[in-house]
C-alpha cells in the first residue's frame, strides 16, 4: 500500500484580513514551530456537511502539507 508523504502542523488564526475590491476575506495563520512562519489563505471554507464556514481570530487549526501529486504518465 502506498502512502503519500504529509506533515501536520498546529497553528492559530492570528489575524482576519478584510477583503479588498472583489477579493475574498483572508486569514493569517501562525504555525507553531521553532521558526515564526505565517501563511495567508482565503477565509472561504466548507464544513463536513457542505455548509459555508469561516475561521475566527484565535481559532486552533491543523495545517496539512502534502506534495503535489504527480501527473499520470501515458
Amino acid at each position: 500500500m502506498h502512502h503519500d508523504a504529509a506533515s501536520n502542523l498546529p497553528g492559530t488564526v492570528e489575524k482576519i484580513i478584510k477583503p479588498i475590491q472583489g477579493e475574498a476575506e483572508k486569514v493569517q495563520i501562525a504555525i507553531q514551530s521553532g521558526d515564526d512562519p505565517k501563511i495567508r489563505i482565503a477565509n472561504i471554507l466548507v464544513d463536513a456537511r457542505g455548509e459555508a464556514v469561516s475561521l475566527k481570530r484565535g481559532a486552533a487549526v491543523q495545517i496539512v502539507v502534502r506534495p503535489k501529486p504527480k501527473d499520470p504518465i501515458g
